[in-house]
């Protein structure tokens, strides 16, 4: 990346974290002007936009640098959390399962495609999926304690064996 875009890219940064969206935008619009495919333009973009809860526009930024890095399982977090609220659970689920796809023994694979089966009313998925994803990493267990997407099936036994370490 040549020093004239990323001068403009850490001054979208610097204006980011001072919460003055306006100027940061402006910064990463002349980064992106400059290299529109370049992967720090694309992810400055969508943590401006999703910064001021601009998930529509976020949405394309968000998906060209998730197509880009296609075994980075955040950014495809990141791009099932705004499908999820700008269209829907299956759209959320269905853009998840790409990096679950690529990444099936990944802890947070696991746990958000849990999250998105328990609300999608399929609890025998959501339970094998948490099941693995606690095997995974114990330490999601704290999550899944505060984690709503699980009420549909908090009740189970299954689950309350899984939450107490007994069915992982």
């Amino acid at each position: 990346m040549n020093w004239e875009i990323q001068k403009h890219i850490e001054f979208a940064a610097g204006y980011l974290e001072l919460k003055m969206f306006d100027e940061a935008l402006r910064e990463a619009d002349v980064a992106a002007a400059l290299a529109p495919h370049d992967s720090h333009v694309l992810a400055i973009k969508s943590a401006i936009l999703w910064e001021q809860n601009r998930l529509n526009e976020a949405e394309p930024f968000m998906a060209q640098l998730a197509e880009m890095n296609p075994r980075n399982t955040g950014l495809w977090i990141n791009l099932a959390y705004i499908r999820r609220r700008t269209k829907s659970v299956e759209a959320a689920a269905e853009t998840l399962q790409r990096a679950f796809n690529a990444n099936p023994h990944d802890a947070l694979a696991n746990f958000n495609m849990a999250c998105y089966r328990a609300v999608q009313n399929r609890p025998a998925e959501a339970l094998e999926l948490l099941r693995s994803a606690l095997n995974l990493d114990p330490k999601l267990r704290a999550l899944v304690k505060a984690e709503q997407d699980f009420d549909s099936i908090r009740a189970l036994p299954s689950f309350q064996e899984l939450l107490n370490g007994n069915g992982a």
